[in-house]
C-alpha cells in the first residue's frame, strides 16, 4: 500500500481516464479555464487538489488521512436536454469507482458523498461529484 496522497490521486486520475465517455482528466490546484480546451477534449473531469484531515483508527491506533476530493465534470450537449448525457456519464463514473472502491489497494475506501445538479447552458454544462477517500498514513521511520 502506497500510503501517500500523490499515489492515490495519480491512481484516481488513471481510473477516471478509463471511464467510457471521458476524454480528458486534469489535476489542478485552481479552477481551470475551460475555454483553453476544444470541444473534442470534452467530456473533461477536473480533480482539484483536495483538503485533507486526519483521524485515528481505534483498533490498531494507525493514523488515517481523509481526502475530500471534488470532481468537476464538463460536457457538451447541443440539444436542449442534457439530462441523458449527465445520467450516462454519472453512471459510468459511479460504476468505475464502485468496481475499484479501494483504488487499487492504495486507499481504505472511497465513497461518493454527493452529486450536484447540472449547471451551464447550451452547449457547455458541468456538475460536481464529491468524494471521500481514506487511506492509512505512512508512519514508518525512513
Amino acid at each position: 500500500m502506497a500510503e501517500n496522497r500523490r499515489d492515490i490521486l495519480s491512481y484516481l486520475k488513471t481510473l477516471l481516464e478509463s471511464v467510457v465517455g471521458v476524454t480528458t482528466v486534469v489535476r489542478t490546484f485552481k479552477d481551470i479555464d475551460i475555454t483553453n480546451y476544444n470541444e473534442n477534449e470534452l467530456s473533461l473531469i477536473q480533480i482539484k487538489e483536495p483538503s485533507e484531515s486526519s483521524k485515528e483508527e481505534m483498533t490498531s491506533m494507525r493514523a488515517i488521512q481523509d481526502l475530500e476530493v471534488q470532481l468537476k465534470i464538463f460536457f457538451v450537449v447541443w440539444g436542449e436536454n442534457p439530462t441523458t448525457a449527465y445520467e450516462t456519464l454519472t453512471k459510468n463514473i459511479r460504476d468505475k469507482i464502485g468496481n475499484d472502491f479501494k483504488l487499487g489497494n492504495y486507499a481504505i475506501k472511497i465513497l461518493i458523498e454527493d452529486i450536484s445538479l447540472i449547471d451551464g447552458e447550451i452547449p457547455l454544462y458541468w456538475y460536481f461529484i464529491n468524494l471521500d477517500i481514506e487511506y492509512y498514513l505512512n508512519q514508518r521511520n525512513v
